[in-house]
């Protein structure tokens, strides 16, 4: 069995576990979209980096737009603390929970004390260059209205991976329309080797773009006022 087919089956159960929260999270205020050809992001070095021969990606795209006065008033009053609280939201909300138990199962993580797991340090870190997210997720790059997040395979391994995956996640306030826009847009490519075929099978993509629009509900419940 090759290590696409190893590791699409683990991506299928952790999308078939957060189903039932699908049902509760993700609604129709949610947008969906393919990611442009012109998206910077498949010019970043990060891209290039990661697949070198330019192995076709399956992509998408999924925002959010709420009301200003729906926001916690304090996090309007910075960008980045808005973004960084978006983003611990995903990560220590109800969504990322299912995947973050299998996980902890399944890896030592007291084993490395910089890697986030518990919900506590998920809400509470800035999401720097380098932060570990449960041994799984690393953020790559930073801006104040993005964070870009290499994912697939575990952070220990710095190479070309069998599956790949970039997530960028991002957090604007528009004042002119009185609304702030939560995005979370991902890749997942084979990284290792050369292929013309997609790194996932139809209905595992289908519950990939489920899963996304799950994080993103979650994700947006901890920016509330």
């Amino acid at each position: 069995m090759s290590p696409i087919r190893r590791i699409v089956p683990a991506t299928a159960a952790t999308g078939a576990i957060s189903v039932g929260f699908g049902i509760f999270y993700t609604t129709s205020d949610i947008k969906s979209t393919p990611v442009s050809a012109t998206d910077p992001i498949f010019n970043s070095n990060f891209y290039k980096r990661y697949n070198p021969n330019d192995n076709p990606p399956i992509h998408d795209l999924h925002v959010i737009r709420l009301p200003l006065n729906q926001i916690d008033s304090t996090l309007l009053q910075d960008p980045n603390k808005l973004l960084e609280r978006y983003c611990g939201g995903i990560w220590a909300g109800a969504g990322f929970t299912p995947q973050r138990i299998l996980h902890t199962w399944f890896e030592q993580p007291n084993a490395n004390k910089s890697q986030l797991w518990s919900r506590a340090e998920l809400l509470q870190s800035d999401y720097k260059i380098d932060t570990d997210i449960a041994g799984n997720f690393e953020v790559v790059d930073r801006s104040e209205e993005s964070i870009l997040i290499r994912g697939g395979d575990k952070t220990s391994n710095r190479g070309l991976r069998v599956l790949d995956g970039l997530i960028e996640l991002t957090a604007r306030i528009d004042r002119e329309r009185d609304v702030a826009e939560f995005g979370f847009k991902s890749l997942f490519f084979q990284g290792a080797g050369t292929t013309r075929e997609l790194p996932m099978p139809g209905p595992v993509v289908w519950l990939h773009e489920l899963y996304a629009k799950i994080l993103l509900r979650s994700g947006v419940r901890y920016v509330l006022g």
